[in-house]
Parts: C-alpha cells; structure tokens; sequence
C-alpha cells in the first residue's frame, strides 16, 4: 500500500512529495497515509 500511497501523491503532487514530506514532517506523512488507507482500503 505505501508503493500506491507514494505513486498517486507523486502524480497528484510532484515526483518525490512522498519521500519530502517524510523527511521534513513525518506526522504529516504518517496521518496523510493514514488517510489514504482508510479511504482507500
């Protein structure tokens, strides 16, 4: 699921936005993807 998660922010965002946002905020990567799999599973 974080392969799906990475590959639709990078089309929705930038190539990469993923991985920023995972460096730079983790909790905001943590609740983003949290998001994503409630929504999406």
């Amino acid at each position: 699921m974080l392969e799906l998660f990475i590959e639709l922010t990078n089309q929705i965002f930038w190539t990469g936005y993923a991985q920023q946002l995972a460096k730079e905020n983790p909790a905001g990567f943590q609740t983003e993807f949290t998001d994503f799999l409630n929504n999406y599973l």
